[in-house]
C-alpha cells in the first residue's frame, strides 16, 4: 500500500542572480531528496514559490536544473507580508511512498532556518 506525503523546504538568496538562484534551489531540492531518501520517481509534483523580490528568473526553472526535470511543477510568488523574509524561495514536494516509510524531514537551509525555530534543523 501507498500514501501521498509532502515535503517542504526553504532557502534564501542573498542577492537576487540568476546563478545564486540556481545553486541556492539546485542545493535545497538536492538536500530535501538526499535527507528523506527520496528517489526522483516516487516524485508526483512540486510546488515552488518566491517572494516578490526575486525577480531574476523563474524558481521553477532552477528545481528543474536540480533534479525535477520531468516533475511537474507549479510556481507562484508569495504573499508580501510585512517582516517576511527576504528573498526566499520555498519548495514543497508531493511523493509516493510505502506505508510504513517514516515521517519526512522538511529542509530550511542558510537564513531560511529562521522560518521554523522550532524544527530540528542541521
Amino acid at each position: 500500500m501507498c500514501k501521498v506525503i509532502a515535503v517542504r523546504g526553504a532557502t534564501t538568496l542573498t542577492k537576487d542572480e540568476p546563478e545564486e538562484l540556481d545553486l541556492k534551489v539546485k542545493e535545497l531540492v538536492s538536500e530535501i531528496l538526499t535527507r528523506n531518501s527520496i528517489k526522483k520517481e516516487q516524485i508526483i509534483s512540486a510546488i515552488v514559490t518566491a517572494t516578490v523580490d526575486i525577480k531574476c528568473k523563474y524558481p521553477a526553472t532552477a528545481a528543474r536544473l536540480g533534479g525535477l526535470d520531468d516533475v511537474p511543477i507549479i510556481g507562484a510568488q508569495e504573499v508580501d507580508a510585512k517582516n517576511g523574509l527576504p528573498l526566499c524561495v520555498r519548495v514543497m514536494l508531493h511523493v509516493q511512498l510505502d506505508e510504513e516509510h517514516a515521517a519526512l524531514d522538511a529542509v530550511y537551509l542558510h537564513e531560511a532556518k529562521k522560518l521554523r525555530p522550532d524544527l530540528n534543523l542541521s
